[in-house]
């Protein structure tokens, strides 16, 4: 039905990347948290992302909703030049940064206390960190 080489030629699924998106208060210049477009510095470009990929969504103390909490995930759908597409899936509780310190690893902790210095940073995190951190959240399906 679909030809002998059928299923050589479906390339496995890479497993996904885990990352910090750090959001500043949203204002004309920058993208609100649940607003599905993250534009990070361009002096991060190229962005390391690709679809499939995830983020926890860090807004720091000038995030006036969400002062250093992760109110949400966001899945990579778009990489470009400019800019990052994600499908925003909130938490039913934010994630207090508290949370955060406890779950992360030594290194992504080094990233972590770096975010004062960019609030458009994106950076990786280990998969560890990133499950340890959203390990008892819900996603607030009712809020999409």
């Amino acid at each position: 039905m679909y030809g002998r080489n059928f299923w050589r030629r479906i390339e496995p699924m890479d497993k996904p990347r885990y990352f910090v998106a750090v959001f500043g208060d949203p204002r004309p210049d920058k993208d609100a948290v649940d607003s599905g477009v993250y534009t990070p510095d361009s002096k991060y470009a190229p962005f390391p992302t690709r679809p499939g990929d995830v983020m926890l969504l860090y807004c720091t103390t000038g995030y006036a909703a969400y002062p250093m909490q992760v109110p949400g995930i966001g899945v990579v759908l778009r990489v470009d030049r400019d800019n990052i597409d994600y499908r925003w899936l909130p938490f039913t509780q934010p994630i207090p940064k508290a949370t955060i310190d406890r779950s992360f690893d030594p290194g992504d902790l080094v990233n972590m206390g770096n975010i004062r210095f960019s609030a458009k940073w994106l950076f990786e995190v280990s998969r560890e960190s990133f499950l340890k951190t959203i390990s008892d959240r819900a996603i607030a399906w009712g809020n999409l």
